[in-house]
């Protein structure tokens, strides 16, 4: 309360006011906004350091992060990590379990080929081509005199005396697989007995009893006897033959009781 305003309540108050009950009554009236003044003022400091200290954190927090990059990610890489040792470990073991099925089937096509070859073994003749069984010329590796040709050459294969028309039989039991006409044998029927032993049937007539692909016991019919034109000047016979492993060999190995 300034000056002028003691001045004005001086004058107008009657003539008992004093000055030492305006003083008075200036305490009083001003005693109450001393203490407001001072509680907003403790108030806003507050809330002012507050704000202040939760700024100092979060700097603090961010500068932190700032410098140490790795502390913050170090859990994403784990688990980065992680998926991709589960992924890894995941394709090795599929890569193994194919490596594994690839090693049973080739060790499964090793056995069958084994099999085959014991197959091949129990390979047995047991029906004669011609039931004439007198041989005009047997197998021979070392060359004799053929008389058509003119000329010294191996024989690969067995001579049976056989009249024009005469039937002939195969040896054993198989699947027709080639007829053809060569022009040193006539025409030719082969029967395959196993993957490596077939039996040839030369110096046929052109119609055969038998077609491609057929299945046949041992026994059965192939054809006629007709004629070998490298053999004319021979007497009337029918040639049998048999390859093994795609080389001629004796036919007298597979049959029964030779």
């Amino acid at each position: 309360m300034d000056k002028n305003f003691f001045n004005d309540y001086f004058d107008e108050d009657d003539e008992n006011n004093t000055e030492d009950e305006y003083e008075e009554d200036y305490e009083h009236n001003n005693k109450g906004n001393g203490k407001t003044f001072t509680k907003g003022f403790i108030t806003a400091l507050s809330i002012c350091l507050v704000a202040i200290g939760a700024a100092l954190w979060t700097t603090v927090n961010n500068v932190n992060s700032y410098l140490n990059p790795d502390v913050a990610t170090y859990s994403e890489r784990n688990t980065d990590s992680d998926k991709s040792e589960k992924t890894s470990s995941a394709v090795s073991y599929v890569v193994e379990e194919e490596e594994a099925q690839v090693n049973a089937t080739v060790s499964g096509v090793k056995d069958d080929k084994k099999s085959d070859k014991k197959t091949d073994k129990e390979v047995v003749f047991t029906s004669q081509p011609i039931n004439n069984k007198n041989i005009t010329q047997d197998y021979s590796e070392v060359p004799v005199y053929n008389a058509t040709l003119g000329d010294y050459r191996a024989h690969t294969g067995i001579d049976y005396e056989a009249e024009v028309d005469d039937k002939v039989r195969t040896m054993g039991s198989g699947v027709v697989k080639d007829i053809y006409y060569d022009n040193m044998l006539g025409t030719v029927v082969v029967v395959e007995h196993s993957d490596s032993v077939e039996s040839y049937y030369c110096g046929l007539a052109q119609t055969t009893f038998v077609q491609m692909g057929e299945v046949i016991s041992a026994g059965d019919f192939v054809g006629t006897v007709y004629a070998i034109p490298c053999e004319t000047a021979e007497q009337s016979h029918v040639h049998v033959a048999v390859k093994e492993n795609g080389k001629w060999v004796n036919p007298h190995k597979f049959m029964k009781n030779n």
